[in-house]
C-alpha cells in the first residue's frame, strides 16, 4: 500500500513538473517573442529614416548637378520608403500610441516627398531662385519633425525592450528554477521511494525466512514422526498377518478384529510412506527410485486390480496399445504414480462415468500414460499450481478431508526421478486427463537391476 502510495505521489510529482516546465518554457518563448518584435520595431524606425534622408539627398543631388541618374535612387528610396512604414504600421499594430505617431509619420513623409518632386519638376523646368530654395526649407523642416517623431517613436520602444528584457529574465530565472527545483524533488521522491522498497524488501525478507523455518521445521517433523512411526507400524502389521496365519486359532469376532488392525496399520503405513517421500521431495534430494525391468501394462493392470477392490461400484478401464510394454522403470512408483491419478479421478469425477487409462508407446519409444475422467473442469487458476503441495480442488475439504493435497505432487515428483514429466488438460466438455510422460530407458540384462537412487535434485515449490 505505501509502495502504491509512493508511486501514486511520485506520478503526481513528474506531472506537476512537467506543467510547470511546459508554463514557463511557454512564458519564456512569449518574453522572447516580444523582445525580437520591440528590436524589429527599432530597426524599421531607423530604416525609415535612413530611407527618408536617402530620398532627401538624392533630390538635392540632382538639384546642384542637374544629372538624371540621381533620380533613380531617389525613386527608389520613395518606394521603398512607403513600403518601410506600412511594415511599421503593422509592427505597431499592438501599439496604439504608435500607431497615431505613425499616422503622423506617414502625412510628414507624404508632405516631405511632394515638396521633393515639387522642386525636381521646378528644376527640370529651368524655374531657379528663391522658389526652389523655399521648396528646400520647407522640405528641411519637415525632416526635422521626422526626426523628432521618429526619436519619439525609438525612445518608447526602448522603454518597452528594457521592460520586456526584464520579463524575459524573470522567465529565464522561473524556468531554471523549476527544472532545478523539479530535480530536487525527483531526487528526494526517489530517495523516499528507495527507503520505503528497502524496508519492505527487509520486510518480505524477514517473512521468507520465518516461512522456510517454518516449512522446515514442518519437513523436518514430518520426517521424523514419518520414521519413529515405521517401527512400530512394522511389528503392528507383521503381528497381525502372523495372527492371520493362525485363523483357524481364532474365534470369528478375534479374525475380524485383526483384520481391521491389518487395513488400518496398512493405510497408515502408506500415509507413512507418502510423508516420508514428501519430506524427501521437499529438501530437494528427490523421491528415492529402484529402476528395473517391468512390463509396464502388468504394472498398471495390478495397480487398477486393486483400486477395483477398494472401489467396486465404479468402473476403471485400462486400455493398452499392447498386451506388453517392457521398459527400465520403478516398478513400484510407477504403481503408486497410477493409484494416486485414479484414485483422484475417482474422488473428483462424475460417478456415474468410467475412469480410463490409457497406455502407449510415443515416437522416440517414450512411455505415454494417461488417466481421464468425465466430471466438472479444474479452474485455469488452480491447473497452474495444481501440482504443489497442500494444493486441493474447491471443496476438497469438505467431500474428502482425510486429503493432505499432496498427491499429485508426489505424481510429478515420481515423474521427475525418473526423466519424465506430467501435465493436466481440462475442460467441461471433454473432462479431465491427466498425462505422464517417461522416457525410453534400456532394460537392463537379467540379474542386473539398477540399484535404489535418489530422484533427480529438481527446485520444488
Amino acid at each position: 500500500m505505501r509502495l502504491l502510495a509512493a508511486f501514486f505521489a511520485a506520478v503526481l510529482a513528474i506531472a506537476a513538473v512537467t506543467v510547470a516546465s511546459l508554463r514557463s518554457l511557454a512564458v519564456r518563448r512569449e518574453s522572447s517573442g516580444w523582445v525580437t518584435h520591440t528590436q524589429d520595431v527599432r530597426l524599421s524606425l531607423e530604416r525609415v529614416l535612413a530611407l527618408a534622408t536617402d530620398a532627401e539627398s538624392t533630390e538635392r543631388a540632382f538639384l546642384l548637378t542637374g544629372r538624371e541618374t540621381y533620380l533613380q535612387p531617389f525613386a527608389a528610396a520613395s518606394a521603398a520608403l512607403d513600403d518601410e512604414v506600412a511594415r511599421l504600421r503593422g509592427l505597431t499594430a499592438d501599439n496604439s500610441s504608435q500607431q497615431q505617431r505613425v499616422d503622423s509619420l506617414a502625412r510628414l513623409l507624404k508632405t516631405k516627398g511632394e515638396g521633393l518632386r515639387r522642386a525636381i519638376e521646378r528644376h527640370r523646368q529651368g524655374v531657379e531662385g528663391s522658389s526652389s530654395e523655399m521648396q528646400s526649407g520647407e522640405a528641411g523642416e519637415v525632416m526635422e519633425k521626422v526626426r523628432d517623431l521618429v526619436s519619439h517613436m525609438s525612445a518608447e520602444e526602448a522603454a518597452l525592450l528594457a521592460e520586456r528584457l526584464e520579463e524575459l529574465s524573470r522567465a529565464d530565472w522561473w524556468s531554471a528554477a523549476v527544472t532545478f527545483g523539479g530535480a530536487a524533488l525527483l531526487l528526494v521522491l526517489a530517495a523516499v521511494a528507495s527507503l520505503m522498497v528497502r524496508g519492505d524488501l527487509l520486510r518480505r525478507a524477514q517473512q521468507a525466512q520465518e516461512r522456510a523455518r517454518v516449512l522446515e521445521y514442518q519437513e523436518r517433523l514430518i520426517s521424523i514422526v514419518g520414521h519413529d512411526l515405521r517401527n512400530p507400524l512394522t511389528a503392528v502389521l507383521v503381528s497381525a498377518q502372523m495372527l492371520l496365519q493362525k485363523r483357524d486359532e481364532l474365534r470369528p469376532g478375534q479374525t475380524t478384529a485383526v483384520e481391521r488392525i491389518l487395513r488400518s496399520a496398512s493405510r497408515i503405513d502408506t500415509l507413512v510412506g507418502l510423508l516420508i517421500d514428501f519430506t524427501h521431495a521437499r529438501l530437494g534430494k528427490g523421491i528415492p527410485t529402484r529402476e528395473g525391468p517391468m512390463d509396464a501394462s502388468a504394472v498398471v493392470e495390478r495397480a487398477v486390480g486393486g483400486l477395483r477392490e477398494a472401489y467396486p461400484g465404479r468402473e476403471i478401464r485400462v486400455e493398452a496399445a499392447a498386451q506388453a510394454l517392457p521398459g527400465s522403470w520403478d516398478g513400484d512408483r510407477i504403481a503408486q504414480l497410477v493409484s494416486q491419478l485414479v484414485t483422484n479421478a475417482l474422488q473428483y469425477g462424475s460417478p456415474g462415468a468410467p475412469v480410463i487409462v490409457s497406455l502407449a508407446r510415443e515416437a522416440d519409444e517414450s512411455l505415454l500414460l494417461r488417466v481421464h475422467n468425465d466430471g466438472s473442469a479444474i479452474p485455469a487458476e488452480l491447473q497452474a499450481h495444481l501440482f504443489e503441495p497442500y494444493r486441493r480442488g474447491k471443496g476438497a475439504e469438505i467431500s474428502h478431508p482425510r486429503g493432505l493435497g499432496l498427491g499429485l505432487f508426489l505424481v510429478r515428483e515420481i515423474a521427475r526421478a525418473q526423466g519424465g514429466t506430467v501435465a493436466v488438460r481440462s475442460g467441461e466438455r471433454e473432462g479431465t486427463t491427466f498425462e505422464v510422460r517417461l522416457p525410453k530407458r534400456p532394460v537392463p540384462p537379467p540379474g542386473g537391476a539398477g540399484p535404489e537412487k535418489a530422484g533427480a535434485e529438481v527446485p520444488v515449490s
